[in-house]
């Protein structure tokens, strides 16, 4: 008895990005949104903080987004993604609005 599920038919890129859904209880895909938003936050640091925050939490969702109409995310972290986008947004607006006038 395995504890893994054996990948029996992965014929596509899909299949095997599934997969990695299956075998995780669906954590994969929201652990690798949550690790590009950390790369890309950390990444962009060289700008003020407000600045990486909302250009790394658009990127974000718009990656989890096209991640979940392909069905690799559940409704819940594409919501989560959307609000975190959102606020993202909100604080690029604030500081812009901050910086300019």
């Amino acid at each position: 008895m395995t504890i893994w599920a054996y990948p029996t038919n992965i014929t596509s890129i899909y299949d095997l990005a599934n997969y990695g859904n299956t075998v995780t209880g669906s954590a994969f895909w929201g652990l690798v949104l949550f690790g590009l938003f950390v790369i890309m936050f950390f990444a962009m640091k060289n700008y003020p903080t407000e600045k990486a925050f909302g250009a790394s939490s658009f990127i974000t969702m718009i990656t989890g987004i096209l991640l979940g109409s392909i069905g690799l995310l559940s409704s819940h972290l594409i919501t989560l993604c959307i609000v975190v986008g959102a606020i993202g947004v909100v604080v690029l607006f604030i500081s812009n609005h901050k910086d300019y006038g």
